[in-house]
């Protein structure tokens, strides 16, 4: 039975067998085009213009941020790359695709390619020694419809789907093979909804693969993905995880795949937060869970908005509407000090968490390079001045930044002085 007929998935289903990919022919090789940009932001002979955060947190986990490339997620033209590039090349060393690698970036239309973004981004992080991150091969929300339908318009049948989501995917992961260390391939596929009496339960979200296809769509993408780059690490990403329900399905789905020898290798934690939420102690709960587990676990969107959280508005603008501005965009100059250091003080928490279970976190990748570009300017509502990331308007580090320099200075006994007493993975 599927997650739109009501029902709460305790146990991931046993899927059943998988068309491969091997008829699939080789794509052109990668472009050139952006070697000419790179050099005028990044001197070839070096591609760390100072020592930063990365290299201060070497010791326990990879420190990425992402790509916006020439187009913001709203539309608007990325008038500063070469500052971003800077930053991301003197504080970060793994990078994330935020949005060039998205199917309807990548093939709006069957068969219509458009690598010039991509092949731009692969490239450049290349020569500046990033760790790669794709970012993502299937996700609701980024579903072009003809993946699901026929020319008509009628929803096409099972088998189309499936070879159309399977050839996607030898495409794109085998054009960067080689390239990309970790893939998102699987993108927000559980949630939590109410169940016949009304409590929550965590589920297979609703979703044009989950309707065409079924629950095995998830197994096809990953046998998919590790077919066309054996050596790539593919992980399943999602938000809320602090959520005990939807953690506990994420990993019991997650472990179940990897008993019956489906290529997952590790759980992203998305790490939108806000000042209050979630708390320390829920994070950890996801912490402790895949360290117990002996799954590897990312932190692949992290940022702590100083807002009021607004996604009840979703789609909103603050333009609209004087009430909604003055609740929910309180900050439209200037951010006071003293919210700073709040924030700053919380981002200190985190990362002595993160460092508490170093042992199993692979990456912690922040999801913007400084605040100005942030989406959470723009999303859930339109036209807020949000302050989530470490470096301010001007490029300048922020209190947290500096508060997380202080933690990383400290004897590495007062770094992680609550280390957990599960046994070490094997």
């Amino acid at each position: 039975m599927r997650a739109e007929e009501g029902q709460a998935i305790g146990a991931p289903p046993i899927y059943p067998g998988f068309p491969t990919a091997e008829h699939l022919g080789v794509v052109p090789p990668l472009t050139k085009s952006s070697e000419d940009w790179l050099s005028k932001v990044t001197p070839e002979s070096e591609t760390k213009l100072e020592e930063g955060l990365d290299e201060a947190l070497k010791e326990y986990f990879l420190f990425g941020t992402i790509w916006h490339g020439k187009n913001l997620g709203d539309g608007r033209t990325n008038t500063h790359r070469a500052q971003e590039m800077a930053l991301s090349g003197s504080e970060f060393n793994a990078i994330t695709a935020e949005n060039c690698m998205k199917p309807s970036a990548l093939q709006p239309h069957q068969g219509v390619f458009n690598f010039a973004p991509a092949d731009e981004f692969v490239q450049t992080s290349s020569q500046m020694g990033h760790t790669i991150i794709g970012h993502t091969l299937v996700w609701k929300n980024d579903a072009p419809a003809w993946f699901f339908q026929n020319d008509d318009g009628t929803p096409a049948p099972r088998e189309i789907v499936i070879e159309r989501m399977v050839q996607h995917i030898a495409t794109v992961v085998g054009r960067y093979r080689g390239k990309i260390k970790f893939w998102d391939v699987v993108n927000e596929a559980v949630d939590l909804l109410p169940n016949a009496q009304g409590k929550l339960e965590a589920c297979l979200k609703p979703s044009p693969w989950l309707e065409a296809i079924g629950p095995e769509y998830i197994e096809l993408a990953y046998r998919a993905a590790h077919e066309a780059d054996p050596e790539a690490k593919l992980l399943y990403n999602d938000y809320n995880l602090y959520e005990e329900k939807k953690a506990d399905f994420v990993i019991a789905m997650v472990k179940d795949l990897r008993n019956r020898g489906v290529p997952v290798h590790g759980i992203g934690y998305q790490g939108h937060m806000f000042l209050d939420f979630p708390k320390i102690e829920q994070v950890e709960y996801l912490l402790k869970s895949c360290r117990s587990e002996n799954i590897p676990l990312s932190v692949t969107e992290l940022d702590l908005s100083v807002l009021p959280n607004a996604w009840k508005h979703r789609g909103a603008s603050v333009e609209d509407s004087f009430t909604l501005a003055e609740k929910f965009n309180p900050y439209p100059e200037t951010v006071p000090e003293a919210v700073l250091m709040e924030q700053a003080q919380r981002y200190r928490e985190m990362f002595e968490l993160f460092i508490k279970y170093h042992t199993t976190i692979e990456r912690v990748s922040f999801w913007g390079v400084w605040d100005g570009n942030s989406w959470r300017n723009y999303k859930p509502m339109e036209g807020r001045r949000d302050y989530p990331l470490l470096f301010d308007r001007q490029f300048k580090k922020k209190p947290a930044y500096e508060e997380i320099s202080k933690l990383l200075s400290l004897p590495p006994e007062k770094k992680n002085k609550r280390e957990p007493s599960l046994t070490s993975r094997s």
